[in-house]
């Protein structure tokens, strides 16, 4: 279930004490709703058919656009089908980590969010809270959209790898 806009902005201006970033996923008319807080950066995911979302003036925003689609699903309805061509993308997936890769340490706080904040974003931070070992709210990432999620870690993965093999 999506967190409400009150619940966000407390995460925000009262991150834990414990110095650990923290990933927030939301739907897009709370994003549009967040004011500008220089702690915060964002990845804003919307449907190839939507405009962009109207955000405000954050330093740190990074602008995805592709379709909620579960591409591991052994259900390939046509609907689906349609998707695929515009489904998210290994490259994608790189361009998310070394986004994040490449934030200052003042940010406390990265929001994803999508149209319903239940499926592509809670996919983004709940592989952003894996991989970094950011602080999540597990609880409301439950409907986190599959494949999105294991392309974030297989690229991150592959990352990982490839530089253990250049030392």
């Amino acid at each position: 279930m999506p967190i409400p806009l009150h619940q966000v902005l407390e995460r925000i201006f009262r991150p834990s004490s414990n110095a650990v970033r923290q990933v927030v996923a939301v739907p897009r008319s709370v994003a549009e709703q967040i004011p500008l807080v220089d702690s915060v950066a964002v990845i804003s995911v919307t449907a190839p058919e939507k405009l962009q979302a109207s955000l405000a003036a954050f330093e740190h925003v990074l602008r995805l656009s592709f379709a909620d689609v579960d591409f591991l699903s052994a259900e390939m309805t046509k609907r689906r089908q349609a998707k695929l061509k515009a489904a998210f993308t290994a490259q994608q997936a790189g361009t998310v980590l070394a986004f994040v890769e490449a934030l200052p340490q003042n940010i406390r706080t990265i929001v994803v969010h999508c149209e319903g904040g239940y499926s592509r974003s809670c996919a983004i931070a709940l592989a952003l809270a894996d991989i970094y070992g950011y602080e999540a709210d597990r609880a409301s990432l439950g409907e986190a959209n599959p494949s999105v999620l294991r392309t974030l870690k297989d690229v991150a993965f592959m990352k990982l790898n490839a530089k253990k093999g250049r030392k």
